[in-house]
């Protein structure tokens, strides 16, 4: 796969390099279309970064404030209703500028938490509330409000990697490879230093020790623990699957990018025509769906995830 993009002059293949000149286009889309890339062989998924925020505050606060009222929002998606009506809505009724304050002081509060910080994302949850022109809309930033009183409880334990895409990219990844893997698989992963200092967590998530359970809701079901037997980082200047790997992902994200800022852009269409999508498994994208139904979230039972996993992971031998 890699004689169809390299060249003597390179001593690896990156996609931000080729993607610079027509004949580097042109490799990259013969890579793209050549047959031995399939699903059995290629996955990736698209996380839209801002849609992400969106998801991580309903997740962080408003979750864990129903979650202590015994109210579970991933039940049939309702966590995905509110980030899609959140994105779409709440510009639209309080204002592009201050939603924009909103996200980005949630962000700064999340990597470096303060009593500024903090302030100033409840300053901007306040400001979105009495801007709000929709008397119903209104009321979805009430547990932004409310949540300041127990900002520090909320915030217990997160870290600034809640924000990276990375990690929950890299926990999808292995839970598709491992149905595809049902016995086991091993990671090799590029150096990443969010992935290095969550390496420890993910590889409790990989405890054989823990009784395979199948956890989740609907369409996002899954069997814990993950398959993987262990994570090496190493240089893709010596493993040719991550150069691999980099090229997908790094036109991939191209594509995705120019679709969501709504772009006609020549190289994008030429990676669609190409067949970049058919990799994509999953993604994390903003739509305009509200309903069980037609988020697909509407099939009752199940596991709550992220509860199972805790306690799974509290009670593993050591």
């Amino acid at each position: 796969m890699l004689a169809l993009v390299s060249t003597p002059q390179a001593r690896e293949a990156k996609f931000t390099s080729l993607r610079k000149s027509d004949s580097g286009r042109r490799r990259l889309l013969d890579l793209i279309r050549a047959e031995q890339l399939d699903l059995t062989r290629v996955k990736s998924i698209v996380m839209h970064k801002r849609f992400m925020v969106v998801t991580k505050f309903v997740d962080i606060i408003e979750e864990t404030l129903a979650h202590a009222s015994g109210i579970d929002l991933y039940e049939r998606g309702a966590n995905l209703a509110l980030a899609n009506v959140h994105y779409f809505a709440s510009p639209v009724f309080c204002g592009t500028a201050p939603f924009d304050e909103f996200l980005e002081s949630f962000v700064e509060m999340v990597r470096r938490p303060s009593p500024d910080t903090k302030s100033r994302f409840f300053l901007a949850a306040r400001e979105m509330y009495e801007r709000c022109s929709n008397e119903d809309h209104k009321s979805s930033f009430a547990p932004y409000i409310y949540a300041e009183r127990c900002i520090d409880e909320i915030l217990d334990g997160v870290n600034y990697l809640a924000l990276d895409p990375a990690i929950p990219s890299f926990f999808s990844l292995c839970t598709v490879w491992g149905t595809k893997y049902a016995e086991s698989f091993h990671v090799v992963h590029d150096d990443s230093k969010p992935m290095a200092a969550e390496r420890a967590t993910f590889e409790a998530m990989m405890d054989r020790s823990i009784e395979p359970t199948v956890i989740g809701y609907d369409r996002r079901k899954f069997e814990f623990p993950l398959k993987a037997t262990g994570i090496t980082f190493a240089d893709s200047v010596s493993h040719p699957a991550l150069q691999l790997a980099d090229l997908i992902a790094g036109a991939t994200s191209y594509w995705a990018a120019a679709m969501a800022r709504g772009e006609e852009d020549e190289f994008a269409q030429a990676l669609d025509s190409a067949g970049i999508q058919r990799f994509v498994f999953d993604a994390l994208w903003p739509s305009t769906d509200v309903t069980p139904e037609a988020l697909g979230t509407d099939e009752i039972g199940g596991i709550n995830a992220p509860d199972h996993i805790a306690k799974a992971l509290a009670g593993r031998k050591t």
